[in-house]
């Protein structure tokens, strides 16, 4: 039968053991993978060091989570080698490279919804075991430890998205590996959340693990980021120390162009009101809400986690309706008790869910993208001019891809996401809810998503857009409100709005009267430009 390869039996060493004094947890040479026609990595290079953190960036497609897939023995390559701990690495599958000390955390979450939060992280959904007294209690140190307010009994299927991808982390953090992967993992959580799960990143790079993170946000990799490693069309063209570099210099690597300079937009000219709603109360917890979108505006909704804003959107689109004084829609009186009258009044949502993404998977991105049904009948010039349409949205948004008949489970999750965007953007709604819309999206896709926005609502659709990243809600709304504890207790002007008087409104604290005030100059100061060689 053969050696059993000494990969498969190495064992971590345990938190409390001697950090690693190898020189590098990981080496890949020369790692090549293809899909269908694509070729999706092009004879890759990298290794990370022990106690290093590895940011990786690039474009939606550019190879980044494909490179994460080989490491997580989710999927293998077609040529290329690589070696963990000195040892060469081959697995076969995610248990293999979960045995050698490998642990991830991907854009597709994998945990059981039975299963507990206490038990997802002891990792009771990848074979684990142990006593139900006892992984309660060690779930709970953990959550205290690292300053996540969850309870260890609830259901995984009950958690929000950020809660859920904050249970994978302490899970892999449990697991005690050699090499943390991480593919977008604070793509939707909120700045405490981002700060929880950097002192969890440097506290593994102490302990001489080795880190790769992925992410598109240029400030999180510049802050938590030993080095910074640009992927570009399935190939490493740069690295940078991200102390030594700006911002526009990573950006400019990744797009291979300069982000255009955008103004923050002003006051709303339009009075008309495309949703006003009274006194909207749930029994999930929202208590005595006043809401008003007026046509063509974009008006921004955050807040900390169970805040509120899903259980307003749920109620708005539908889904968990609630109680009300008033609901109008274009100024007449109606009543939203189910998703299909959501529909019916012309209120498009795209929520923060994979289920949408899911169901989607086997579709062909041509008909993802189609405003109409294919339609055997219709002739051969209404089908070509339907096709180019479909075209034009691909180069539009830059999706990876080439063939527009191929699924779109086979693209990058950041381009599954623009579809799913761009589908909704398409149709006729006079109202769109978005959910955090740009998770995933490289900074490249949010400016060309910013400028559908921007024609959307020139033609009078409103936009009611729900982010935890500050710098996007001031960004590109009109209006932020700030939801705390099932109340909106802030509203804010583009004109008034700064990230301090936000963060102040969403943690109730008191803001030094110096930070008070309208746009500081910094914010109207042109970015620095890209380095020329």
């Amino acid at each position: 039968m053969g050696e059993i390869p000494s990969w498969k039996t190495r064992r971590p060493a345990g938190i409390a053991g001697e950090r690693l004094s190898l020189e590098n947890i990981v080496q890949v040479t020369g790692l090549t993978k293809n899909h269908a026609h694509l070729r999706a990595l092009k004879g890759i290079d990298l290794t990370v060091g022990a106690g290093e953190i590895v940011g990786l960036v690039g474009e939606n497609g550019a190879g980044k989570s494909t490179l994460i897939s080989l490491l997580a023995g989710a999927a293998r390559p077609d040529k290329g080698a690589m070696t963990l701990c000195g040892d060469n690495f081959a697995p076969q599958n995610e248990q293999d490279a979960r045995s050698a000390g490998v642990g991830a955390v991907q854009q597709r979450f994998t945990m059981n919804g039975s299963l507990t939060v206490a038990e997802a992280i002891a990792g009771l959904g990848h074979g684990a075991q142990g006593e139900r007294d006892e992984v309660l209690e060690r779930a709970r140190e953990v959550l205290r430890d690292a300053g996540v307010d969850l309870d260890p009994e609830a259901h995984i299927s009950s958690l929000m998205r950020a809660e859920k991808a904050l249970v994978e982390v302490l899970r892999v953090r449990m697991e005690d590996p050699q090499l943390v992967l991480m593919d977008e993992v604070a793509a939707t959580f909120n700045d405490h959340e981002v700060a929880t799960v950097h002192a969890i990143t440097r506290q593994l790079a102490r302990q001489g693990r080795g880190v790769i993170y992925i992410t598109h946000r240029i400030d999180e990799v510049r802050s938590l980021a030993d080095r910074v490693v640009v992927m570009r069309e399935g190939a490493i063209k740069e690295e940078f120390v991200p102390r030594e570099v700006g911002a526009d210099q990573i950006v400019f690597s990744m797009l291979e162009r300069a982000l255009p300079e955008r103004d923050r937009p002003g006051g709303h000219d339009h009075d008309d009101e495309a949703l006003s709603v009274r006194g909207l109360s749930t029994d999930g917890g929202l208590s005595n809400v006043d809401l008003t979108l007026r046509r063509g505006e974009v008006l921004g909704l955050t807040g900390l986690r169970r805040a509120g804003m899903n259980e307003l959107v749920g109620a708005l689109v539908g889904v968990h309706p609630g109680q009300y004084e008033h609901l109008q829609v274009s100024g007449r009186d109606v009543s939203i008790s189910s998703a299909q009258d959501a529909v019916e009044l012309g209120i498009g949502y795209l929520s923060d869910s994979d289920d949408e993404l899911n169901e989607a998977h086997e579709e062909s991105v041509a008909r993802m993208l189609r405003n109409d049904d294919p339609d055997p009948d219709a002739g051969f010039i209404r089908e070509v001019t339907a096709l180019r349409e479909v075209v034009a949205q691909v180069k539009a948004l830059h999706i990876k891809t080439h063939d527009i008949q191929g699924q779109v489970g086979k693209l990058s999750g950041g381009d599954q996401q623009k579809i799913a965007l761009a589908r909704w953007m398409s149709t006729d709604c006079d109202i769109l809810i978005l959910n955090h819309p740009t998770r995933g999206i490289d900074v490249g896709a949010k400016g060309d998503i910013y400028d559908m926005l921007t024609d959307l609502t020139s033609k009078g659709t409103s936009v009611l857009l729900i982010s935890s990243e500050m710098s996007e809600l001031l960004q590109w709304c009109h209006r932020i409100l700030v939801m705390r504890e099932g109340q909106i207790v802030s509203e804010q002007t583009n004109d008034q709005a700064t990230e301090d008087t936000l963060m102040a409104a969403v943690t109730g604290q008191e803001l030094p009267s110096h930070a008070v005030r309208k746009r500081h100059v910094a914010d109207h100061a042109p970015a620095e430009a890209p380095a020329q060689d």
